[in-house]
């Protein structure tokens, strides 16, 4: 169901991300998955990413992209963790992350200092694997089987908790992943998300500066 999930969840996090201009940080970039739509998109992006390989193969996705996107923007790269370089950040029209502040201690604070670099109008978006859900019970239990797995750091938070984070406006918040990871065929999983019944098991939250 990865390829399946995966799916839905860039769907709803593409569909909501809005911004008044092309400056973007990202946190969280990974193997560029995102960074990739990102540039595709035409937005001037700063990657972040606390790992240092999968960054690696970020700007080697981006830089085979790039030969053949001759309008792509170059992409500038942090090899840093976000909750040290907070200080250091310039002001951007988005800020964008996905599967990265279920590992961020005290997110609501780090949050709190993103929404500050944003632009007027600028638009603050981050997707979790939201708690109380049959896909927290599917990591909470792998990480119970295998206490190195990075799912082990991880704290996940339900819709409501991430609702009440006082980051500096309303958070607007999509759902997706209303089927659960053991389904046995992506047709399944499709017709049970078309019904959006029981708990979502990612949120997409998202803060816009007036």
């Amino acid at each position: 169901m990865g390829s399946v999930s995966d799916q839905v969840e860039r769907r709803l996090a593409q569909s909501l991300f809005k911004t008044p201009g092309s400056k973007v940080l990202e946190i969280g970039c990974g193997t560029g998955q995102y960074t990739s739509w990102l540039v595709q998109e035409g937005y001037e992006v700063t990657a972040v990413d606390i790992s240092g390989e999968m960054m690696a193969l970020a700007q080697k996705k981006i830089a085979a992209l790039q030969e053949t996107a001759t309008q792509a923007k170059p992409v500038r790269w942090r090899h840093a963790d976000i909750t040290e370089i907070l200080d250091q950040l310039e002001t951007y029209d988005g800020i964008f992350s996905m599967t990265a502040f279920e590992f961020v201690p005290e997110p609501e604070m780090v949050l709190q200092k993103l929404f500050n670099r944003l632009n007027p109008g600028g638009c603050l978006l981050i997707g979790l694997i939201a708690g109380e859900s049959a896909w927290s019970d599917y990591y909470e239990e792998a990480a119970r089987q295998k206490p190195t797995s990075v799912f082990a750091r991880a704290t996940l938070y339900t819709k409501t908790e991430i609702s009440s984070w006082p980051i500096g406006a309303p958070a607007q918040i999509g759902e997706c992943l209303f089927f659960p990871p053991t389904i046995p065929t992506a047709a399944e999983a499709l017709a049970l998300e078309e019904k959006k019944e029981g708990n979502p098991g990612f949120v997409v939250a998202r803060w816009c500066k007036g």
